[in-house]
């Protein structure tokens, strides 16, 4: 069993399945990441979120484990790519040498509360727009995520983000 108190913002992995949950469980399947969002007073059980699904409800600490980062050196994070609030001509500099597909993300200085995908496409920097709306991002509000490492994992490899 989980030993620490893991804090809001924690993601954990399931490490099984539990599909038939009682009244304000959360359901979810091996593999399926969720984010904790507060400890609750049972000793063991959480308040989390399905990253996928974005419902949320209750889990118990011994059906995940915490998911990690790979830390080979202490200056890399579980989000390299995220460089906070700097400009979009920061950015572009920071994209050097233009590869395609090379990427960060930032805060929005123009739309507080947004962010900005900025990607290396055709030797140039295509900047994106990221909305930050009922608590879930998009960038063509058609596709929505719950957070922004969910937005990158999934960013798909095979179709070019273009202008």
């Amino acid at each position: 069993m989980n030993t620490k108190a893991w804090g809001p913002g924690t993601q954990c992995i399931a490490k099984c399945d539990h599909t038939k949950p009682k009244l304000n469980e959360l359901r979810f399947e091996k593999g399926d990441i969720l984010t904790i969002i507060e400890a609750t007073q049972n000793k063991g059980q959480y308040r989390a979120k399905h990253n996928k699904t974005c419902e949320e409800g209750l889990i118990s600490s011994n059906a995940v484990r915490e998911r990690e980062a790979i830390r080979a050196d202490p200056a890399l994070s579980l989000m390299p790519w995220f460089h906070g609030k700097i400009s979009g001509p920061n950015a572009v500099q920071l994209l050097q040498p233009r590869e395609n597909g090379l990427f960060l993300v930032r805060e929005s200085i123009r739309h507080q509360g947004d962010y900005v995908l900025c990607v290396c496409y055709q030797n140039d920097v295509v900047h994106y727009r990221v909305i930050y709306q009922e608590k879930k991002l998009t960038i063509d509000e058609e596709t929505w995520f719950c957070n922004l490492i969910d937005m990158v994992e999934v960013m798909p490899s095979d179709k070019c983000l273009t202008p």
